[in-house]
């Protein structure tokens, strides 16, 4: 009883540390326009003026640009992943594992070192073809937040749509062939078909992760490119004129709510597995054949290393360089220098920012974890004993995915305000992002816990509650054992964001207090890359191992055994 009493309570303080910061982010809408800076325009017309429908209509492009990019990269490489064998092939599967774990603020950062003004493919191409001016100037623009955004995120279409695609039954395919279908035609009308859940899925995680894009479009956005999370932030600290700030945040939430509910309709129907060859007599893995496919595989690779490793790559290069800045290739530093980690390690601050990264993503980390595993666990119960219809329990396990719809940018705008209206003068402290985190990241961890919960047969669960005298022994013996895999993944998954995160820390603006994700952003704006740069590294080699912490996790069973299946006797 007091297990279910304190995760009905965490739980509760996780909904409404998400629920009132978001109540306050759109009351200004209710001051009708007082102070909004504005003439002749308030409340609720704010929402349907100019200047708000431009900015989203421009953030609604430039994130579905940057989704048909992704999707244009991922599909083939789901391809080719999933049914061809050729060099190079596990690095690029290693890549799915980028986006997630790896801040969007690095790969700015590598965009900025290897593809800006005074970056290294310029220097290169000025010193080679000998030129004056930098020949590439596309990334502080809307192409740049597109080709950004796109290349970043295309490790998630490739991981969800591969996964399905080596899964898929040769059945249909088959028979398709037989009748006189050509590769195209069976790829149009039977791969893509079985295939549209995966993609549809992905892309509208793609979506929502690109539509809240924060730090990049701050970093290359130039002038008309700002989109609807700059435009909040600097509404709602620059100018403060917080009814706009308002009128934005609504109009980006009801977007990201409609998107949010066709990815949990999408994920659905991709739970179905139609079409899909659970006994793993699937498509098989076959050399590269025909001059089309060495060719499309060839081409992929160089946009790949292009676009992806190489300004991931640059970040390694420059924190081991001693200059900053290359200015040239005659100029290129030629040796290794430890220089800008030795600045870095010698700033006191550096260590004070890396503590309290740890100490807050931990504890939010922990917090998310266990309320996730709390919801899950009540869900499993109440869907076993027949207490809900299937309708119903759908619809119970959509309504967690919601926070999924709103920003941080958005929360954080919302806590600011409920501080100024409750206590006067008070500032935004530890504490507060912490439970911020955890409200925001709590439904990514319900997710990874829920679908495990799901895979344990039923048999055993009717076992488990006939032989045991007490209510919590099913969940003690059975649900955390079979699941504690899954449980570390969404664990590991949380800290890697909790380090990762930028837009919290840099809204909430805590007096002296910096994670490492904000101090590497602070760097980066005082123009010292290299020392930006060895603090990136450091942060990606913090999240990374916590990102695979329990990766290999999602299956139901024991370490070293094989999941869990029931067994059909007849």
């Amino acid at each position: 009883m007091a297990v279910a009493l304190a995760g009905g309570i965490l739980l509760l303080c996780l909904v409404l540390a998400f629920a009132l910061p978001l109540v306050h982010s759109f009351l200004p809408l209710m001051d009708g326009g007082g102070g909004g800076g504005i003439a002749g325009s308030g409340g609720f017309s704010l929402v349907f003026s100019s200047r708000v429908l431009r900015v989203a209509f421009r953030t609604l492009v430039l994130a579905l640009l940057s989704t048909l990019l992704a999707l244009v990269i991922g599909i083939p490489a789901a391809f080719f992943t999933a049914t061809r064998t050729f060099p190079g092939r596990r690095l690029l599967l290693s890549l799915s594992a980028v986006p997630l774990c790896v801040p969007p603020l690095l790969v700015a950062l590598g965009y900025v070192m290897f593809w800006g003004m005074q970056g290294v493919a310029n220097d290169v191409a000025q010193a080679l073809l000998g030129l004056e001016e930098p020949p590439f100037t596309f990334l502080y623009s809307s192409l740049g937040i597109v080709v950004a955004q796109g290349f970043y995120n295309f490790p998630l279409v490739m991981k969800t749509c591969g996964d399905c695609w080596s899964q898929l039954h040769r059945g249909q395919h088959d028979a398709a062939v037989l009748l006189g279908a050509s590769p195209f035609r069976v790829f149009r009308t039977v791969t893509l078909v079985q295939l549209l859940p995966a993609i549809a899925s992905a892309a509208m995680m793609v979506f929502l992760y690109c539509f809240f894009s924060f730090v990049l479009v701050l970093l290359f956005g130039g002038v008309g490119t700002s989109v609807l999370e700059v435009e909040i932030y600097q509404a709602a600290r620059s100018s403060l004129n917080f009814p706009l700030a308002s009128a934005l945040a609504l109009v980006e939430t009801a977007v990201a709510v409609l998107v949010v509910w066709l990815y949990s309709f999408a994920e659905g129907r991709g739970r179905e597995n139609r079409g899909l060859a659970l006994d793993a007599a699937g498509f098989g893995r076959r050399p590269l054949g025909g001059f089309c496919e060495v060719a499309g595989c060839a081409l992929l690779a160089e946009a790949v290393v292009l676009f992806f490793l190489l300004p991931l790559l640059q970040l390694v290069v420059s924190a081991l360089t001693s200059r900053s800045l290359p200015s040239g290739l005659g100029r290129l530093p030629l040796g290794l220098s430890l220089m800008n980690f030795r600045s870095l390690l010698s700033r006191p601050s550096f260590f004070i920012s890396l503590k309290n990264t740890l100490a807050t993503s931990a504890l939010s980390s922990v917090l998310a974890v266990a309320a996730a595993l709390f919801l899950s666990v009540v869900l499993k119960e109440r869907e076993r004993r027949g207490a809900w219809s299937r309708r119903r329990g759908g619809l119970v396990r959509i309504l967690p995915l919601l926070p999924m719809a709103v920003s941080s940018v958005v929360l954080g705008f919302g806590a600011t305000r409920l501080l100024a209206s409750w206590w006067p003068g008070l500032t935004g402290s530890p504490w507060m992002l912490v439970l911020l985190q955890a409200a925001l990241h709590w439904p990514l961890a319900f997710r990874q816990v829920s679908v495990a919960l799901d895979k344990i047969p039923p048999a055993m669960e009717d076992a488990a509650t006939m032989l045991s005298g007490f209510p919590l022994d099913t969940v003690f013996r059975i649900y955390l054992p079979l699941c504690r895999k899954s449980i570390l993944s969404a664990l590991g998954f949380c800290l890697a964001l909790g380090c990762g995160d930028t837009t919290l820390p840099l809204v909430l603006a805590i007096p002296r207090f910096e994670t490492l994700a904000l101090y590497t952003y602070n760097l980066a704006g005082a123009y010292r890359f290299g020392e930006a740069c060895c603090c990136g590294l450091v942060l990606a080699a913090l999240s990374m191992p916590l990102f695979f912490l329990g990766d290999r996790g999602g299956t139901v069973g024991r370490p070293g055994k094989k999941p869990f299946k029931e067994k059909h006797h007849g």
